[in-house]
């Protein structure tokens, strides 16, 4: 006898064991129904994840959030090769919603490479993400360190996708403070801010 506290494998075993043809044809039975269940609870999975990604509803006024989980920025510099922490932080604001292209611009930020913050002019940042290839472009200017502007383009690739969000790898080229070539690797997260 089958006990609803028993296991998916053991209610299975039981099925299965000297099963004559009525037990079996109850065992096709309880396959197809399990089978029914789990393939009813797929869309439900996939309603909660991000909607940028599942091409979900997606509407203008919708606020995400980037954040660094892990950076490096490497620069040659006098010769040697230097390499330290790189850190982005992003919020952006949805300001078109296509089917397959998201605009948005940036509403706060912070970007630190080797430890030194560059003012992030927000109001001058803007971003657009493809649907289709999961890619996305976060450009605009910056003050480095020593107030030299300077306009960074960040390129992004989704990684994996998760049901609150998607990882993504960013990275950039970009002339930093005293005129260094800076190279900027981020794996980040993404997330709808609710």
């Amino acid at each position: 006898m089958i006990h609803p506290d028993d296991s998916f494998r053991t209610a299975l075993n039981q099925l299965s064991q000297g099963a004559g043809g009525d037990e079996k044809m109850r065992m096709k039975q309880s396959l197809l129904v399990i089978l029914g269940v789990v393939l009813l609870s797929l869309p439900t999975t996939i309603a909660f994840a991000d909607p940028l990604v599942a091409g979900g509803n997606v509407t203008v006024g919708d606020q995400y959030m980037v954040t660094t989980i892990r950076g490096e920025a490497q620069a040659w510099i006098d010769g040697k090769l230097t390499t330290g922490p790189a850190n982005l932080q992003l919020q952006v604001q949805v300001t078109f919603a296509g089917p397959h292209n998201i605009v948005f611009k940036v509403i706060s930020g912070t970007f630190q490479v080797s430890d030194k913050p560059y003012t992030i002019d927000v109001g001058h940042w803007r971003g657009d993400y493809n649907r289709d290839t999961g890619t996305s472009v976060y450009q605009g200017p910056a003050t480095a360190p020593d107030g030299r502007n300077g306009y960074f383009v960040l390129f992004g690739q989704d990684t994996s996708e998760t049901q609150q969000g998607a990882y993504m790898n960013i990275h950039s080229d970009f002339s930093g403070e005293y005129g260094v070539l800076w190279h900027i690797d981020l794996v980040t997260y993404r997330y709808i801010l609710i």
